[in-house]
């Protein structure tokens, strides 16, 4: 017992260093988002509050905003709340909830450096789909809340209120004001994820001291290799292992880094675990609370659903193109650099 918490320590710090030292692919991200969010969160927040004629036209503006919102799990629970309350469609509220949880530009820079770019591609298409599985769901299921909420014009929430505004890009990217705005920022979103990315490295050096023992392969023989019935159980399996782990979803990343690399879960496993962010056992709770025991439940299995058929769909749209996601992760750049080879030509 002594030497396997030995390795788990040794592993923990290996994947620590690993997270760390690569700044050269997640800095750039970091910066990125941050200029995208000074430039486009307010504003993006803004068009939101006008309810635009065409519904759609809403679904979507809900995804731009939550594609420069936060990655931390408070902060975007409390937004989609924010649009509910204001009279937003609980389809607006939920596109920007699986948005800002999935496919913010650093979180996706560190997903990339966790597994590779083909992943966080694949993930992004995955929380997609789960969108879309959501907005369908919520048309039949339509879920009001148990207690009238207080209704009132949308207001810019305390997230948005604390960016500076700027003019034009010239000003973000050539001023001492623009460059400690998004230190500031930057600075922000680490320390709301800073904890449970300790968590989640801490736990991931754990499954890997684990997939060193014999009984871990026979876990992972259970749910096989790539087949079509093991991309079921493993989609199925991801969100409960997610659920039980609490961690928010930047701390997701190390984990589902050590079950790949263990063979702990296959891709679409990886997948639904990471977009079953959106049933975090604090949000449960407040699904439950706001619209009720069953109601909330139902949200909760359609969310489940969802996160499935988001690992399940990324994993059928990449089969499209005729190959998954594997490592090293270089089949994606491959065959774009070989199309752009082929157009030059």
């Amino acid at each position: 017992m002594v030497s396997f918490w030995k390795e788990a320590w040794f592993y923990s710090f290996e994947l620590f260093k690993f997270m760390t030292l690569f700044y050269t692919v997640w800095g750039p991200g970091f910066f990125v988002a941050a200029i995208l969010a000074l430039q486009y969160r307010r504003s993006t927040w803004e068009r939101l509050s006008s309810i635009p004629p065409i519904p759609t036209l809403g679904l979507w503006r809900a995804v731009q905003a939550g594609i420069v919102g936060s990655v931390d799990r408070a902060k975007s629970r409390e937004a989609a709340w924010e649009l509910l309350t204001s009279g937003r469609s609980i389809a607006t509220a939920f596109a920007y909830l699986i948005a800002s949880r999935n496919l913010t530009i650093h979180f996706l820079a560190i997903f990339a450096l966790s597994l590779g770019a083909e992943f966080a591609v694949g993930h992004a298409l995955g929380a997609l789909v789960m969108i879309g599985v959501v907005i369908f769901g919520l048309t039949w299921l339509q879920p009001k809340p148990v207690n009238a909420l207080a209704r009132g014009p949308l207001q810019s929430t305390q997230f948005s209120i604390g960016l500076a505004i700027f003019p034009s890009w010239r000003v973000i990217l050539l001023s001492p004001k623009g460059w400690w705005a998004m230190i500031g920022f930057i600075g922000q979103e680490m320390r709301g994820f800073a904890p449970t990315l300790a968590a989640g490295i801490g736990l991931g050096g754990i499954i890997f001291a684990a997939g060193l023992q014999p009984w871990w392969m026979s876990f992972a023989e259970i749910l096989g290799s790539e087949t079509t019935a093991s991309d079921l159980i493993n989609a199925l399996v991801g969100p409960a292992l997610s659920m039980t782990m609490f961690l928010s979803p930047v701390g997701n990343l190390p984990v589902i880094h050590a079950l790949f690399k263990t063979d702990g879960l296959s891709y679409p496993g990886i997948i639904s675990f990471c977009l079953a962010s959106a049933i975090h056992p604090k949000d449960l709770l407040i699904y439950v609370r706001t619209f009720g025991r069953r109601q909330g439940l139902n949200l909760v299995g359609l969310l489940y659903g969802a996160a499935v058929l988001g690992g399940l769909g990324s994993t059928w749209i990449y089969g499209l193109f005729g190959f998954r996601p594997h490592l090293p992760p270089l089949e994606l750049m491959h065959r774009l650099f070989s199309a752009l080879g082929s157009m030059i030509r």
